[in-house]
């Protein structure tokens, strides 16, 4: 940059073939991003290290081990062979994100991220659940008349799975929620993320389970049907479809799972490090994509949804509520979907958060057996 000006160095990347950026440590690399800009008719391979600050946007570029000359040299061949069309495509992708991502929209996210210091501060630091407490909880649903228990499903009842479909109840979690439920003085409601079809199959139309599914898109009464209570839109799904399954692509591992009225791009089995800025990376084109649509993305436990904005299982736990007099409200939950249940309750509710002690949650719980632990002794008080 101090011995060419500006029009020479565009003129230099757009008369080269292949641009070879080798950094072993850097922050923001503009070199390589200023070769992709200037690409004549979208030609030129970039070949860039990846302890590259610019690799974690250019991940169509060709990325290599600065330290493994083998590396090296198969990546330059790979470049000086790749057909035109293929260079074409490559370039394409990453100048759109390029021109997406500004300095300026950079500037506005961190202003952003700043602003919402105070909204984090505004998060109490839960108190944890240790036996004496736990002791006062089980002491005040044993004094109650009248309880309602929102109960989510993965990573608060039951542990997370590599697949999905491996999560099924198994018979100690059955055993107790039966108890639960025969008890007239409780309603029990499972409010998941889960589709209604796997709920259904899991917890029957026979038994007294109330469930709330999708997030609050589909609710069912104990031998009831599943109803939704706003009429809300799905045609939004096909356009956006294709971007999942492009990361899909780009993130062994990683897939995608149809709801009803949501999309959801899992990453539990991908690479860690790879699933993670994958996941930066396909929220900044999802955020783009969706801008103009009544969308939002909610980010999970290693995975990413998009569903409809104002659907949320707070919105849905108030309903279900009602106007029940109820004198013991309990909800427990594992991630930020389960922060709109906690913000939603009354504040004389027991609101737990597993795992994480940042949350609106007034407490939280170490595991889900330990969550297991307080509801089976709410069974020994039945």
């Amino acid at each position: 940059n101090q011995v060419f000006t500006v029009d020479e160095r565009i003129e230099l990347y757009s008369l080269s073939d292949v641009a070879l950026i080798l950094p072993t440590r850097d922050g923001m690399n503009l070199v390589a991003k200023e070769f992709v800009a200037s690409g004549h008719q979208d030609r030129g391979v970039l070949i860039l290290s990846e302890l590259a600050g610019a690799s974690k946007e250019l991940h169509e570029a060709l990325l290599v081990n600065p330290n493994n000359l083998d590396e090296i040299a198969r990546a330059i061949r790979e470049a000086l062979e790749m057909p035109g069309e293929e260079q074409a495509r490559r370039n394409r992708v990453m100048k759109e994100r390029l021109k997406r991502y500004t300095v300026e929209r950079w500037a506005r996210e961190f202003i952003k991220s700043l602003e919402s210091v105070k909204e984090i501060q505004e998060y109490k630091l839960a108190r944890k659940i240790n036996i004496t407490r736990m002791r006062q909880i089980v002491a005040s649903y044993a004094e109650s008349k009248r309880r309602i228990l929102f109960l989510d499903y993965d990573g608060t009842l039951s542990w997370f799975r590599k697949d999905p479909e491996d999560a099924r109840p198994d018979r100690q979690l059955y055993e107790i929620l039966e108890a639960l439920t025969n008890d007239e003085k409780n309603t029990v409601v499972i409010i998941s993320g889960r589709d209604k079809e796997t709920l259904g199959e899991w917890f029957g139309t026979g038994g007294k389970i109330h469930c709330i599914a999708e997030h609050g898109v589909w609710i069912r009464e104990p031998g009831g049907e599943w109803h939704m209570p706003e009429q809300i839109d799905n045609h939004w799904m096909e356009p956006v479809k294709p971007l999942l399954e492009y990361y899909v692509d780009q993130t062994p591992g990683s897939f995608i799972e149809h709801k009803n009225f949501s999309l959801v791009w899992h990453y539990r089995n991908a690479d860690p490090d790879l699933g993670v800025q994958r996941s930066w990376e396909l929220k900044d084109e999802i955020r783009t994509l969706i801008s103009n649509l009544n969308l939002e993305i909610m980010d999970g436990d290693k995975v990413l949804e998009i569903k409809n904005s104002g659907i949320n299982k707070g919105r849905a736990a108030l309903q279900k509520m009602g106007k029940g007099a109820y004198d013991f409200i309990l909800a427990i939950g594992d991630d930020w979907t389960d922060e709109y249940t906690f913000e939603a309750m009354p504040v004389d509710a027991f609101t737990i958060k597993v795992g994480t002690k940042t949350t609106r949650a007034s407490y939280y719980i170490e595991s889900v057996d330990l969550v297991r632990e307080l509801l089976d002794h709410f069974r020994r008080e039945n």
